[in-house]
């Protein structure tokens, strides 16, 4: 099992890197077929989203794909948020997470059909409303276990006027911020597989540098196509979970 989730934390890394994804969306649904609960998934997500988000930072950093000074606002609520998401993880039904993870990659995957890969307003610098976003999608985050930014990155194109792969570069920096506060809370309330989180994340880091460098060489119109298949194919394989087991 140690190498399997070594060898799923490479393939996470590489989606989370070219999506600008913690890697929530594709770990969760692997972990549960592997024999975890959701709730163990959850917190091994979690663990390998704090470290490979980290890791996307630093490559964005370098590259400078976006200004930190603007984008930081997005994490202060996403920290606020993603507490009270983990707290609900105690006390929330586990069959109720499991449906509202399926429900949040619909949204997103329907708000992500319909927008623009290119902008067609100016783009909005608002630090207020960066935070309450932030904050929002912070409790998805800490609740479900994902990063938020398959959230995130439909909200900032389609309302933000975000370029799209500025977009999911934004994503997987609030990953940074969210994933924090969840980890330290699920840790304290005793829902944090340390081992197969760590396992995960090794695996992650050299997943995550393919990736980034595989989303700057592709076309935005062929991104946009592949982004929107890689939600359908979560959202099926997480519906089948649910519904046959």
């Amino acid at each position: 099992m140690d190498f399997i989730l070594i060898g799923v934390g490479v393939v996470v890394g590489v989606f989370s890197g070219f999506f600008g994804i913690g890697g929530g969306t594709v770990s969760v649904p692997i972990l549960l077929y592997l024999g975890f609960d959701i709730k163990q998934a959850i917190g091994i997500s979690v663990f390998q989203m704090l470290v490979s988000s980290y890791v996307g930072y630093l490559i964005h950093r370098k590259h400078q794909t976006y200004a930190t000074s603007d984008m930081k606002y997005f994490g202060y609520g996403g920290i606020a948020g993603a507490v009270l998401g983990a707290y609900l993880v105690k006390i929330l039904d586990a069959t109720l997470l499991a449906w509202f993870f399926l429900s949040l990659v619909l949204f997103t995957l329907i708000k992500l059909f319909l927008a623009s890969p290119i902008p067609t307003k100016e783009e909005i610098i608002n630090h207020p409303i960066y935070t309450s976003i932030g904050a929002g999608i912070g409790v998805f985050s800490g609740l479900l276990g994902v990063g938020g930014s398959i959230l995130m990155t439909p909200i900032l194109v389609s309302f933000l006027g975000f370029p799209l792969k500025k977009a999911s570069a934004v994503g997987l920096y609030f990953v940074m911020f969210s994933s924090i506060a969840s980890f330290v809370t699920l840790s304290y309330l005793g829902l944090m597989d340390f081992k197969s989180g760590a396992l995960m994340a090794v695996g992650s880091v050299g997943g995550i540098l393919v990736g980034i460098w595989l989303m700057n060489k592709i076309k935005i119109t062929h991104y946009k196509q592949m982004l929107v298949i890689f939600y359908v194919i979560i959202f099926v394989a997480t519906a089948k979970k649910l519904i046959i087991g």
